[in-house]
């Protein structure tokens, strides 16, 4: 093996598939592999919802009191707090019991090893909201009103992804992606004359491809989507996206894709213009520096609407070009 040859690390947590890719000195880099998988797997413990043991689990139970936080809860609530607002309510980690509700009451791994549990159609109806949330950076502490109950799913693995990067940055790699199935951040590329190539899903084709992405140094990107994690309860196919204005699952979206400077801001963005639709997440993508969508809406024939900085990085199949609109550097009013 030579010294500086592209390195790799695959392994599972967070019920995905996670693979570590680097270039570096060969002692330094599988360091930094050790350091990135034991923190992804201790996120796994710290955010699962899955777990009364969990982080997560302690702050939903702690809801009408002050809770002592770690600095990494306090970091991913910041930054959920800051999506809340940027996507006015749309990005809403305060749909705990509507998941549950639409049978997202184990796990993807559970469901897909036992089967969805079919649960009782309640009206939606929501106590609190995410907004009423405190956070006391100076020590550390989070306050959420009685009956409150959030997940973290549509944010932790992206930050996951950044706290990787900088693991690896700091064992001194210089080319190298971090990719969480689909959330995914990359540094440098991955041989001097060709950027990271990235595959877009085709929503509508297990096996297919819209077209790829080339991604710059630093770039992250993230996918939303309907054909992944979804439950058939009762012959009816729900997806994991909740509308948190409804409390119900998102109709109407078939994926969507974002770039950002950050793999959180992606994660958090790509769930929000999921359930935003092409018209209004373009008017949140608009003004966020460095930050681009691509949507596709479940519909025929097949439409791809990116906005119009996208053009620069996403490569459609050549036989699709056709579908694709660009959206236009101003929102619609």
């Amino acid at each position: 093996m030579k010294k500086n040859e592209m390195k790799y690390r695959e392994f599972r947590a967070m019920s995905t598939d996670i693979l570590l890719a680097a270039e570096g000195e060969a002692e330094a880099v599988e360091a930094g592999f050790a350091q990135a998988q034991g923190f992804i797997e201790d996120s796994e413990k710290r955010f699962t919802r899955f777990s009364d043991s969990s982080e997560l689990a302690q702050l939903n139970r702690s809801a009408g009191e002050w809770f002592d936080a770690s600095a990494d809860m306090m970091a991913v609530m910041t930054e959920a707090v800051q999506l809340h607002y940027q996507t006015a309510g749309l990005f809403d980690p305060a749909i705990l019991n509507a998941l549950e509700d639409a049978g997202y009451d184990q796990s993807i791994d559970e469901i897909r090893q036992h089967g969805a549990r079919a649960a009782a159609a309640k009206k939606f109806m929501q106590a609190a909201a995410f907004s009423d949330i405190l956070l006391d950076t100076d020590k550390n502490r989070i306050w959420m009103p009685g009956g409150l109950r959030i997940d973290l799913g549509g944010i932790a693995k992206g930050y996951a992804v950044d706290v990787c990067c900088d693991l690896l940055r700091a064992r001194g790699a210089r080319d190298f992606t971090v990719n969480l199935s689909g959330n995914m951040r990359c540094f440098g590329r991955p041989a001097p004359d060709r950027p990271w190539r990235i595959g877009v899903r085709d929503p509508f084709d297990a096996n297919g491809m819209l077209g790829f992405l080339d991604l710059e140094n630093g770039m992250a990107v993230s996918t939303s989507g309907n054909y992944e994690r979804f439950v058939m309860i009762d012959g009816h196919r729900y997806i994991h996206i909740i509308d948190p204005r409804t409390g119900r699952p998102v109709e109407g979206m078939a994926g969507v894709t974002v770039i950002s400077p950050s793999a959180a801001d992606a994660d958090g963005l790509s769930t929000a213009l999921f359930v935003l639709g092409v018209e209004e997440g373009s008017k949140v993508i608009y003004g966020l520096p460095g930050t681009e969508a691509l949507f596709v809406p479940d519909r025929q024939p097949l439409e791809i609407d990116v906005t119009r900085g996208m053009t620069r990085f996403f490569h459609v199949r050549p036989d699709l070009a056709g579908s694709v609109h660009v959206i236009g550097d101003h929102p619609q009013h």
